[in-house]
């Protein structure tokens, strides 16, 4: 059974580690924060063995195996890194980085350390969008002709200074939630020949919201929105020359998928998602340490590299660039 600690005190890590809390692969002890308070606090709350303010000390514990980074999306890098140089395996939550350069370090230093690492992105681990895709893949709605996705929800437009629109922190809604509607097309198609996006920029300048184009060959496009300033259905379809699925709200973590089959009557197809489906993601990574595996074949370092680019390639083309970023 591996040992983990995570990296960071906020909402993720607790969702992260209650669905971990009910499965037997591995488990957490130990939990890092710049506050000691807060890291002490988080670890009564998970009942974990140890809490860190120092982080060299956090990550040379003998005790761990993995390194779970949930901080900001500014720290992923330096963690990730220095996490796999203490020799631990790590998973790092969406994105991996904020550019390709970070990923590909963190990349060739989970080769030189001969350490697994892998971008937490659940949806690709859930058994429904596996399913799907499977089916998809083997031909059961011909050829994809059109995808359709979306991601909103409302945040207080007037707190600047909490983390989703906070520059200084990556704040945003394509790195934040832009990201999940992206998957799909570049999972089943790949990088697009074109991209055209109507973008929101909030009082702080970061992307409040976003309707995005993408086109590919012979005529293939997707349709793609997300937004931090209203509530959108948050459902999925894919559209192909024998028919559709659309999966149902939300799509991302979804537990039911509708087949619609040229002109037949639609077929419900159900799933079972235990308990908010961070649990998959969490199994997956066990797994492939325990069977060696420095990636995990559900969403390889190829698949992170490939997220990273079509996210740099948005931002540079409609933004945000971050104050960090300017020249």
């Amino acid at each position: 059974m591996t040992t983990w600690g995570v990296a960071g005190t906020g909402g993720m890590a607790s969702l992260f580690l209650d669905d971990a809390s009910k499965l037997t692969s591995g488990h957490f002890n130990a939990v890092y924060s710049g506050s000691l308070s807060r890291a002490t606090a988080f670890a009564q709350q998970h009942k974990l063995d140890h809490a860190y303010d120092d982080y060299n000390a956090f990550v040379e514990n003998p005790d761990l195996d993995v390194i779970y980074i949930a901080g900001v999306h500014t720290t992923h890098a330096d963690l990730a890194i220095r996490a796999l140089q203490a020799k631990k395996h790590v998973l790092i939550e969406k994105p991996m980085t904020l550019n390709v350069t970070q990923a590909q370090q963190i990349i060739a230093a989970a080769k030189k350390a001969n350490r697994f690492c892998a971008e937490a992105l659940w949806t690709r681990f859930t058994p429904t969008l596996e399913s799907v895709i499977s089916d998809i893949s083997s031909g059961k709605i011909g050829e994809i002709r059109h995808i359709s996705a979306n991601f909103g929800f409302r945040v207080d437009l007037e707190d600047h200074q909490q983390r989703l629109l906070n520059p200084q922190l990556a704040g945003g809604a394509l790195l934040d939630i832009g990201l999940y509607p992206l998957l799909l097309p570049l999972f089943l198609l790949g990088q697009p020949t074109e991209i055209k996006a109507n973008v929101e920029f909030s009082e702080s300048q970061v992307d409040l919201a976003s309707d995005l184009i993408l086109t590919y060959p012979q005529g293939v496009s997707a349709q793609l929105s997300y937004r931090l300033d209203a509530y959108l259905p948050n459902k999925a379809f894919i559209a192909g020359t024998k028919g559709y699925v659309e999966l149902e709200a939300p799509w991302f973590a979804s537990n039911r998928a509708d087949w619609c089959m040229a002109d037949q009557p639609i077929e419900s197809q159900y799933f079972a998602l235990t308990n908010r489906g961070w649990g998959y993601e969490f199994d997956e990574v066990n797994r492939c340490i325990a069977a060696g595996l420095l990636e995990s074949p559900k969403h390889s370092w190829q698949d992170a590299l490939s997220l990273a680019t079509l996210l740099e390639r948005i931002r540079s083309e409609y933004g945000p660039i971050y104050p960090f970023e300017q020249p």
